[in-house]
C-alpha cells in the first residue's frame, strides 16, 4: 500500500498524467525485479516441486530449475524478466506517440517516484525478507516465481487500463481509478506471497528434527 501511495499523491497532489503513470509503474517493476533477484540470491530454504506453479520459461518447466545453484537461478531470472521489462518499457515510450495529445513526463517525477519505491522495497527487504526470516524457509525457485504471479496481471491491467484512459482524454478520475485497481490487486498479491511465506515458516517450525 506504502508502494502505491507513490501515484496516487502523485495524481491527486501534483498533477501526474497518465504517461507519468506508466512510467512510474515501469521503474516499480524494475525496482520489485531488483529486490527479487537480492531475494533469490539470499533465499536458504528448500523448493518444494509441489508447490510450485505450471509455469514454463523457454520450453522448461519451474520445477526443472530445483537443486540449481542460486546465482545460477539469479541470472536465469534478470534474462528472462529482463527482456520482459524492456519490452513493457519500448510500450510505455510509444504511447505518447499512440496519444498525440498526451503530456510526457518529467525526468524529476520519475527521480522522485524512483527514490520512493527504492526506499520501501529496501525497508521490506530489511523487515520482511530477513527481519521476519523469511529467506530461511523460501528456496530461489519459490523466490524466482513469486514476480510472476503479481506482476503478469499487474501489467495487463496497466497496459489495457492506459489505453481506456488514454482515449477518455486521462481525467484525473479515470487515472485514479486506474491506480486504486492496480493498488487492489497488487495488494491482493503482495498479500498471498507473505501468506505462502507464512505458511512455509509454521511448516518448517512444524517439522520433526
Amino acid at each position: 500500500l506504502v508502494a502505491n501511495a507513490v501515484p496516487l499523491v502523485g495524481v491527486l497532489a501534483f498533477g501526474w498524467g497518465l504517461h507519468s503513470l506508466l512510467v512510474v509503474y515501469w521503474v516499480e517493476s524494475a525496482v520489485v525485479g531488483t529486490a527479487s533477484v537480492a531475494k533469490i540470491l539470499r533465499a536458504e530454504g528448500e523448493d518444494d516441486p509441489t508447490e510450485l506453479p505450471s509455469m514454463q520459461f523457454n520450453d522448461r518447466s519451474v520445477g526443472s530449475f530445483v537443486g540449481e545453484s542460486n546465482r545460477r537461478i539469479a541470472t536465469f531470472f534478470v534474462s528472462h524478466n529482463g527482456v520482459f521489462w524492456l519490452v513493457h518499457g519500448l510500450f510505455v515510450g510509444i504511447f505518447p506517440l499512440i496519444f498525440p495529445r498526451m503530456a510526457w513526463t518529467s525526468p524529476r517525477v520519475v527521480a522522485a517516484a524512483a527514490v520512493g519505491l527504492v526506499a520501501y522495497h529496501v525497508v521490506s527487504y530489511r523487515v520482511n525478507f530477513v527481519g521476519q526470516g523469511e529467506f530461511e524457509h523460501s528456496g530461489p525457485v519459490t523466490r524466482m516465481v513469486e514476480p510472476y504471479r503479481r506482476v503478469l496481471v499487474l501489467h495487463l491491467t496497466v497496459i489495457f487500463g492506459a489505453f481506456g484512459v488514454g482515449a477518455l482524454g486521462s481525467p484525473v478520475g479515470a487515472l485514479v481509478v486506474m491506480v486504486v485497481v492496480k493498488t487492489v490487486l497488487d495488494f491482493r498479491g503482495h498479500w498471498k506471497e507473505h501468506d505462502r511465506a507464512r505458511r512455509r515458516a509454521s511448516g518448517a517450525v512444524g517439522e520433526p528434527e
